[in-house]
C-alpha cells in the first residue's frame, strides 16, 4: 500500500498487522519521496493531498522530468480518465469537488460540463439550496466548513 507522504500507510499497515494480515508493505517515505528519487515516469494520475490543492500531479516532487521523453499528460489509453458527466477523455486529471455543499462529491469534469453545471456533479444538484461559486480552471474551492460558517454568520 501507499500514501503521498506514507504516513497513513505506517498507521493503517499497524492495524491490519494487528488484524492478523501478514504479507504487507509500505513504500518508504510514501509516493511523493519515490517521486523525487524516481520521477513520475509512467506514473497515471496525481496524488491527493489533504489540503486545498486536493490532488498534485506526480512531476511537481521532480520538476523537468517526464516520462522518457513523453509528454507528462500520457492518458490516451485510460478508461478512468473520463467526464464523470459526459464521459469524454479529459486532457489531465483534475479532481474538483461538487458545487452543491451537501453533496460535496470529488470528481473529475470536462470544462463543458463545469460550465454547463455550475460546478455541480448533476443536475439535481444545481438546484441545492446551498451552492458554492463556480471556480474556473485551476481553482480549488476552500474546506466546506468555511462556506457553511460564512452561510452561518449571515443568519
Amino acid at each position: 500500500m501507499y500514501c503521498t507522504g506514507g504516513i497513513r500507510c505506517d498507521i493503517y499497515a499497524t492495524i491490519l498487522r494487528q488484524k492478523g494480515f501478514q504479507n504487507l508493505y509500505t513504500l518508504s517515505g510514501g509516493v511523493s519521496n519515490y517521486l523525487k528519487s524516481e520521477g513520475p515516469a509512467e506514473w497515471l494520475g496525481n496524488l491527493f493531498v489533504f489540503d486545498s490543492r486536493l490532488s498534485l500531479p506526480p512531476a511537481i516532487y521532480k520538476p523537468g522530468a517526464t516520462a522518457k521523453g513523453r509528454p507528462q499528460l500520457a492518458y490516451e489509453r485510460s478508461t478512468f480518465a473520463r467526464c464523470y458527466i459526459c464521459g469524454s477523455q479529459l486532457p489531465e486529471l483534475r479532481h474538483r469537488n461538487c458545487a452543491n455543499l451537501d453533496c460535496n462529491r470529488l470528481f473529475l469534469s470536462c470544462s463543458s460540463c463545469v460550465k454547463e453545471l455550475r460546478g455541480c456533479c448533476c443536475s439535481n444538484c444545481t438546484c441545492a439550496p446551498r451552492l458554492r461559486p463556480v471556480l474556473s480552471g485551476h481553482l480549488r474551492y476552500q474546506k466546506w466548513h468555511i462556506y457553511r460558517d460564512v452561510e452561518l454568520q449571515k443568519s
